[in-house]
Parts: structure tokens; C-alpha cells; sequence
């Protein structure tokens, strides 16, 4: 189970779509990205209204 406490270890950047802020799939971006990046990342999508779920637009997350 990949968690922001127990991190990867052979991921360079991930490539996903948008999903809703209470999602436990957010824990593994953190776990890539760390958890301003994503927050970051959310944010600028909010701001560009950015489409969400399966039909919506995609981003790339890499390491800080």
C-alpha cells in the first residue's frame, strides 16, 4: 500500500487524472509528490477549471 508515510521507491513522476479532495487516492500523489505539491496542483486546477473524473483533464505529479 503506497501512503505519504511509506513513500516509493521506483516512481520518477505520475501521470493521473483529477479526483475529488476527500479521495484516498490522493494519499499516493502525496506519497510521490508530497502533500504541497498537491495541494498546489488542485489548486491551480480549481483556478483553470480544470474537468474532473474519468472525462476530465490529466496531470503529470514528479518528486520535489
Amino acid at each position: 500500500v503506497v501512503t505519504p508515510e511509506r513513500g516509493v521507491r521506483v516512481v520518477d513522476g505520475l501521470l493521473t487524472g483529477l479526483h475529488e479532495p476527500e479521495a484516498s487516492h490522493l494519499l499516493m500523489l502525496e506519497a510521490v509528490t508530497g502533500r504541497e505539491a498537491v495541494a498546489r496542483g488542485y489548486e491551480e486546477a480549481l483556478d483553470g477549471r480544470y474537468l474532473w473524473h474519468e472525462f476530465g483533464d490529466v496531470h503529470l505529479l514528479l518528486p520535489s
